[in-house]
């Protein structure tokens, strides 16, 4: 793994800054944005993959608009309930829930309708309806509390607690089993996405509507609430008991429902005998929008009360209960910490793809853990926030990473558009750690050139023919240069230094620099003879080449930096250029060129010659053709 060097530090530490802020944010949770949006998800996920719901024992007995339309309008009168629930009670099921609130009357006379309904509740065991109210109630009228025996330390911290009930009339309390809860948790905009296992109004403890339909159907007279791990007991079930007391719905399909619903005009008309309900959990209630029972739930928008109670009883007994440990959160966010820094070295050590490869891939993982755990195991599980966490997190590496790499592409370009070809520009831009900035040694041709007689020559001319003639020169130069794959170093007044192999790999380095030298005499001879008179007293173009070991890299400090070469070859093509002047030639080869070379190109050889600054002496050759040199 590569070091992370200082310019680069830039991009782990805006990563994790975002990532930083992103933790924060899902943790701190600033007006339940990701609280609302994790639910959603819960929300789609668990209607993707319905409850299961092959054998119910629930039956629900709806009062809907046809029913209204044959018996009269919302509200029924006590007569009509009476004559409802006896009809219920004739079928012999196992308990009837009355998902309708028997308030009682504002005078204290008898009724022989309540008297009747009174009776017909006693028939069979029967669960009433309350409410939680806001306003407090009376101590006088409150019943006892639910009578629940505990095992272990109990914690319901977040439970719902409210200063007052509303409750059925006393005598109908009087002959039904159980009082529950029907208030459903909800908040403002939100759909009902579970139901109070338990609940507190005017400092008494309820169980919920679901719950006391359950126990009722068991024949249980307490409930044993227990732990570790938490949990309600009724009679043989097992609900899992959550800090808020609540218990998270997963409805079944709208046909599995419809299919255990039964009209109750079709009971009270006779089209329906009341067998069908025997040994059945019946849950009674209004359907219609009169009655004003209809909810929002992911399910349904429109879903009666009373079919949310039934889907609770469903999963109490079929033990299928989505749960969501306390832990979940922390554990999710550790997940998106987890990919969000792995995210950030993706960006950091891999390219553009392959990190965009492997970000996507972690997310898709934990992603399916996410569908698995929550869909199968009924763990609900996050596949969203994390990723998100995530993925800002990255995001935030990505562009600091764009925004520098673009900022070394166009150094890049800036720094060798001028003195490279543009295919090894591409080639170090897309890869800057081919070069060596640091400083390297590899095999170069240096080739370096000087014009014969330059400085007597402006002096002869007056300055704006000199620029005017050393500006074509230099252009024709250079773009002989770059053209055969060589690099140009420096130009200083009328010399070229130039290198071949460098920055990058070069094949045939010391050959293309031999032919570019003799594509540089062709040139600057036609630039001589072009009818210009003053190109005309334009001297010889005098060049060495050698090729050797060189150290290459960065030279200088802050902005004036130059990648330049150091070594013997560089000295030695230098010299070469000089006694080009001595031997009256144009191009002088040294030996590592010529080595190089293996007779790929006919050369005349000058002999040993004494080069200025080294003690031996050295054999130098010429290309037989320098305009067109000779291919063996």
């Amino acid at each position: 793994m590569r070091p992370i060097k200082a310019g680069a530090r830039l991009v782990p530490l805006v990563g994790g800054l975002c990532l930083l802020a992103a933790l924060a944010a899902a943790l701190l949770d600033p007006g339940n944005v990701v609280r609302n949006l994790r639910e959603n998800v819960f929300d789609r996920m668990l209607i993707w993959s319905p409850r299961p719901n092959a054998t119910s024992p629930v039956i629900v007995v709806e009062i809907g608009r046809d029913a209204l339309a044959e018996f009269g309008p919302w509200p029924w009168p006590r007569s009509r309930l009476a004559e409802l629930v006896d009809r219920i009670a004739h079928g012999q099921p196992k308990s009837v829930a009355i998902n309708i609130v028997l308030s009682p009357r504002e005078t204290t006379e008898a009724d022989p309708a309540d008297e009747k309904l009174a009776q017909a509740i006693a028939r069979v065991p029967t669960v009433l309806a309350m409410l939680l109210d806001p306003a407090p109630s009376s101590a006088l009228s409150l019943p006892s509390s639910t009578p629940i025996a505990t095992q272990g330390v109990v914690e319901v911290p977040d439970l719902l607690q409210m200063p007052g009930v509303v409750l059925p009339a006393p005598a109908f309390v009087a002959n039904a089993r159980g009082l529950g809860v029907t208030s459903l948790p909800a908040e403002e905009g939100q759909p009902v996405r579970s139901v109070y296992l338990l609940a507190a109004g005017a400092d008494t403890l309820f169980a919920g509507f679901a719950v006391e339909t359950v126990k009722a159907a068991e024949g249980s007279s307490n409930l044993i609430a227990s732990a570790p791990p938490q949990a309600l007991r009724v009679g043989r079930y097992t609900i899992p008991l959550p800090h808020d007391g609540t218990m998270r719905l997963h409805f079944a399909t709208r046909a599995d429902r419809s299919r255990l619903t039964i009209p109750a005009e079709a009971l009270l008309s006779g089209r329906i005998a009341p067998q069908v309900l025997a040994g059945k959990i019946v849950m009674l209630g209004a359907s219609a929008p009169e009655a004003g029972g209809l909810r929002l739930t992911p399910a349904d928008p429109f879903m009666p009360s009373v079919e949310i109670e039934a889907e609770a009883v469903e999963q109490v007994i079929s033990g299928h209960i989505p749960t969501r440990p306390e832990a979940m959160a922390w554990i999710e966010i550790a997940i998106g910490g987890l990919i969000g820094v792995l995210g950030i070295l993706s960006v950091i050590y891999l390219s553009p793809a392959r990190a965009l490869v492997a970000v996507a891939a972690l997310s898709a993982a934990w992603i399916a853990i996410a569908l698995m755990l929550s869909t199968r195991s009924l763990l609900l599980t996050d596949p969203l926030i994390p990723v998100l966490i995530a993925l800002i997190a990255v995001q935030g590496a990505g562009l600091t990473q764009f925004a520098r790499t673009y900022r070394q592409r166009v150094a890049i370009e800036r720094r060798f558009a001028l003195h490279l070809p543009p295919e090894i520009i591409r080639r170090i831009v897309e890869n800057p750690k081919e070069i060596g900035f640091a400083g390297e040694t590899r095999m170069i041709t240096a080739l370096i050139t000087d014009i014969e007689g330059f400085t007597a020559l402006t002096e002869r001319i007056g300055p704006e023919a000199t620029i005017s003639l050393l500006d074509r020169y230099i252009e024709t130069v250079a773009g002989i240069i770059v053209s055969h794959g060589g690099m140009v170093d420096k130009i200083v007044g009328d010399a070229f230094h130039a290198f071949f192999n460098a920055p990058l790999d070069l094949p045939d380095h010391a050959e293309k620099a031999v032919t570019c030298a003799c594509a540089i005499v062709e040139a600057t001879e036609r630039l001589r003879q072009d009818g210009n008179p003053v190109a005309a007293q334009l001297g010889r173009t005098r060049i060495g080449i050698e090729t050797g070991l060189a150290v290459l890299g960065d030279v200088g400090r802050g902005s004036r930096r130059d990648y330049t070469a150091y070594g013997r070859a560089v000295n030695l093509a230098s010299r070469l250029e000089g006694a080009n002047k001595r031997l009256g030639t144009s191009v002088l080869l040294g030996p590592g060129t010529v080595a190089e070379l293996r007779g790929r190109i006919s050369l005349r050889n000058h002999g040993m010659i004494e080069i200025s600054g080294l003690d031996e002496k050295i054999q130098v050759f010429e290309p037989e053709s320098v305009s067109s040199p000779q291919i063996s």
